[in-house]
């Protein structure tokens, strides 16, 4: 029977658990599997640990994000958190009960080292019916966010708690069918995983092809000449900075400055304005009066995405005597001065819009003098190996971060040619990266496809 064509449905009153006419019509949920509760196949995992209670211990702390899933957020003394946290053990998932209509749940896997999650998580382990991931992906979906926002209906603030979540119901196919439906899911992925590969198979060429335009420099892997002894001996006066991992690499800067076919500078000897972002905690929505503030991982892949923004108080960017001494201009160059990766520390992007934006503490900000250097060009080198091998050589490690300081930034030296020549490159740059653009787009159009595809196999 189509109840759409039906001016009046009923329904027993005894069946009615909420009483909302749009979360009785979508607690209807329709698949080709049983439609069951999630309280018969979850473990509500409520252990928590005082962590402050071993204050000199280091502690790898676990985050969510609706990009990544879970991941290790970073590194904290036990003496740093005063609150005590959730245990969480691999194939276990964790959710934020304010952002779950977002899509913040993770799954817990080997990957990830942390072993603690901030209280404000909800988490739960799977009994031996279900698979921890089908369940994760089954979470993410388009439809079971639907769900989940029909299920809190009425409050200003939608929360999903775990006694909320354990009434849903959804569809449970047997452990073979789980599989089936996560191979085929994962034999897509492979595919979104091969092209975006060869978009950065594709870039990496075009990026060494316009570094030989500007240095000789290649990189090679250098076998020590004294690598079969224990000890190796160096020169006090030659020491710059008292740090074993630095001494041993530093002739790389010199190869590399060698290597410049044209005139060069120090970032600290361009014309400029440098000043660090606010360290003034952000919102997750935006209110009356507020900016977005762009953070560390807004900077992506040489470009800013500008999804998955935090916002803060106009008033908090300016200050009496400087009207806009943190908001960004057009053409400012940002770079990542602290990351959990050595990989993406000291990566960068060139901001380009008419919009008010802020910035966080984790960035810094450079306004070139144009006539010296154009910051696109920069921002190009800045993906290159004649700088990432310098970002190498100085970055430091601590606390489970990898960090630049300005002056170590500063000291980064790249070549600079006329301002015509900068401009070209940046022209033959931005012709030629479309070529490994339709590899992402690809990837991105494969992605989207598993993930549909896994819905229409769990939910008609």
């Amino acid at each position: 029977m189509n109840s759409e064509k039906k001016l009046l449905s009923t329904t027993l009153f005894s069946s009615i658990t909420q009483w909302d006419v749009k979360q009785f019509f979508f607690s209807k949920v329709a698949s080709n599997y049983p439609v069951e509760k999630l309280g018969k196949h979850l473990i509500h995992q409520t252990t928590k640990i005082q962590l402050s209670d071993y204050p000199d211990d280091d502690f790898i702390i676990l985050g969510v994000s609706n990009k990544v899933g879970m991941f290790d957020a970073g590194i904290e003394k036990g003496k740093k958190i005063k609150q005590k946290y959730h245990i969480i053990k691999d194939d276990w998932i964790a959710y934020n009960p304010y952002r779950i209509n977002v899509g913040s749940i993770g799954l817990k896997t080997s990957a990830q080292k942390g072993g603690y999650i901030s209280p404000a998580y909800v988490v739960f382990s799977c009994k031996d019916t279900v698979l921890p991931e089908y369940i994760w992906l089954m979470m993410k979906s388009a439809f079971f966010n639907k769900l989940i926002k029909d299920s809190t209906t009425g409050s200003v603030r939608q929360t999903l708690r775990y006694d909320k979540l354990a009434e849903l119901k959804a569809p449970i196919p047997s452990i073979e069918e789980q599989k089936r439906i996560l191979r085929e899911y994962h034999s897509t992925l492979e595919e979104a995983e091969k092209n975006r590969q060869y978009g950065d198979d594709f870039g990496a060429n075009l990026l060494l092809d316009i570094q030989s335009e500007v240095s000789s420099y290649t990189r090679k892997s250098k076998k020590k000449d004294n690598e079969s002894s224990v000890l190796q001996t160096v020169s006090f006066s030659s020491v710059n900075r008292w740090e074993v991992g630095y001494t041993l690499k530093e002739g790389i800067l010199e190869e590399i400055n060698k290597s410049f076919t044209c005139p060069s500078l120090a970032i600290s000897e361009i014309p400029q304005e440098s000043l660090f972002g606010l360290s003034i905690k952000a919102s997750e929505t935006q209110e009356d009066g507020m900016i977005p503030m762009l953070r560390m991982s807004n900077i992506v892949n040489g470009e800013i995405d500008y999804n998955e923004l935090k916002y803060l108080p106009y008033e908090c960017a300016v200050t009496d005597k400087d009207k806009d001494k943190w908001l960004l201009k057009d053409g400012d160059f940002l770079v990542v001065r602290t990351n959990g990766s050595k990989d993406l520390v000291g990566k960068a992007a060139t901001f380009h819009s008419d919009d008010t934006y802020t910035y966080a503490s984790y960035l810094i900000r450079y306004r070139f003098d144009t006539s010296v250097v154009l910051p696109e060009y920069v921002n190009i080198l800045f993906r290159t190996t004649i700088v990432r091998d310098q970002i190498a050589v100085m970055r430091r490690q601590g606390g489970g971060q990898y960090n630049l300081n300005s002056d170590e930034i500063g000291a980064i030296r790249i070549p600079v040619p006329s301002i015509s020549e900068q401009q070209a490159i940046i022209d033959r740059f931005n012709a030629t990266k479309d070529g490994a653009r339709k590899y992402y787009e690809q990837s991105k159009a494969l992605t989207i496809q598993a993930e549909t595809n896994f819905e229409k196999n769990v939910f008609l």
